[in-house]
Formats: C-alpha cells, structure tokens, sequence
C-alpha cells in the first residue's frame, strides 16, 4: 500500500513540475509581465500560485507520468517551447512596432538617437520606444494580459502535458504571422514613410532650382518636424491597427495551439 501511496505522490509531483514549467514558461515570455524590469520573485510566485490552482483541474495520464527521465525531460523542454510560442505572438506584434519606429526615426533624422529599453534592457530607437510604450498602454487598457492568463487554461485543455508535437502546421502558423509582423509594421509607418518621401522630393526639386540655398540645413528641421506632424496625427490610425492586432492574438493563439497535437 505505502509502494502505490509512494508513487501515486510521486505521478502528483512529476504533474505539478510540468504545469509549473509551462505556466512559469508563459509568464517570464509574455510581454509586460515578462519584462527584466518586473521582479522575478513576482513572476515566480505569480507562476506558483496559478500552478497550485490548476493541478487540481488539470487532468494528467497518470500512466505517462511514471515514464523515465528521460521521457520526463523532453517533456519539460516541450512545456518550455510551448510558453515560449505563445509569448512569441505578442512579442512579434510589439517587434512590428519597434521595426516601424526605427523606419520612421531614420528618415526623420533620429537614427543615432537611442535609449534603453527596460524591457528587454536593449539600445532601441527613440521613435521606437515611444510606440512601444503606447502599445504596451493599449495592451494593458484592452486587458490583453488577461488573454494570457486565460491562455494557461486553454492551453492544458488543448494540449495536454506530455502531449506537446513539433507539427509542420504549427511552423507554418509560426512562419505567417512573422510575416504578418513585417505587414504590420509597413502600415503602422506608411504614413510618416509616405509624406516624409514626399518632403524628400520636394527638397530635391528645391535644391535643383536654387543651388546656393543650403539643402543640408533647411532639410533637417522640415523632416524632424514634418515627421513628428504626421506622426501625431495618425496616433488614432496606429492605435486602431494596434488594438485590432491584440484582440486577434486569441484567435492566434487557440490556432497555435490546435497544431500543437497530430
């Protein structure tokens, strides 16, 4: 009897380390609450206390669980691919935002002009930052962290532990909506691309029919404030495309998720 009670504490235990790892795996990966600047202590409890709800809901194939260590440890690496996937489709939607304000910052003249980002404690474009900080304002004003929150459930429902596949599908789902972040971020730039393009031409035609004005000088100050001009004006447009790209994340994800099982 204390041989069964032994290994039904044992099956227990080896249930509640996986649905750690991948509870742990989604919360340290998901923007905002993954951030370096949000403290690890938080993110751990925060991933203990979720893990200690769901072992009792979460239904685990006791026959799987008394595998060897071997077969337990691909198991873990599979919960951590899972919890990296999934905070990669938001990541991606806030890379579209960073790759647009780096465009926009170059052609405005703020290449060289850089600063940390707490998040990921990277040199990224000024530009760049400062939509990344409004997106990360519109995730949390949309409750899109609750989705990944909601996502920890979903995800054991759909994919069960020790069940996880590396499937063509889920590469090619993967593979589209990198592509989808480079769309993104062309339509989220477009407008300051577009009128800064023109701005360029026109000082080319300028600089052709007045040689003796000093194109240089004049082209700094127009493009800098030409750019911030439009830049401000489509602040509605940019937060439409970025609200519309967060409230299509749960459809992206359940998608990810399905093609995770053959």
């Amino acid at each position: 009897r204390s041989k069964y009670y032994s290994m039904d504490i044992l099956t227990q235990f080896n249930s509640f380390i996986l649905i750690l790892v991948r509870t742990a795996s989604i919360i340290f990966f998901i923007p905002f609450l993954g951030a370096r600047n949000v403290p690890k202590g938080f993110k751990v409890g925060l991933a203990l206390f979720i893990s200690l709800i769901l072992i009792g809901i979460v239904k685990v194939d006791a026959t799987v669980m008394s595998a060897d260590l071997l077969t337990l440890a691909a198991a873990i690496a599979g919960e951590i691919i899972i919890g990296f996937t999934l905070g990669l489709i938001a990541r991606l939607i806030f890379s579209a935002v960073e790759m647009a304000g780096e465009v926009m910052g170059v052609q405005m003249g703020f290449s060289i002009a850089n600063v940390i980002d707490p998040q990921t404690s990277a040199h990224v474009p000024i530009i760049g930052h400062f939509q990344t900080i409004l997106a990360t304002l519109i995730f949390l004003s949309i409750n899109a962290h609750h989705l990944f929150i909601a996502a920890i459930a979903d995800s054991f429902a759909l994919v069960p532990p020790m069940h996880f596949t590396l499937t063509q599908q889920m590469m090619n789902g993967i593979i589209t909506m990198s592509r989808d972040m480079f769309i993104l971020a062309i339509k989220i730039g477009a407008p300051v691309m577009v009128a800064l393009l023109i701005t360029n031409v026109a000082l080319a035609v300028v600089s052709k029919t007045m040689p003796q004005m000093n194109i240089m000088i004049v082209s700094f100050p127009l493009t800098i404030a030409g750019g911030l001009l439009i830049m401000t004006l489509s602040l509605p447009l940019f937060a439409y495309m970025i609200q519309r790209a967060f409230e299509g994340m749960r459809g992206d994800v359940l998608n990810i998720l399905n093609f995770m099982v053959r």
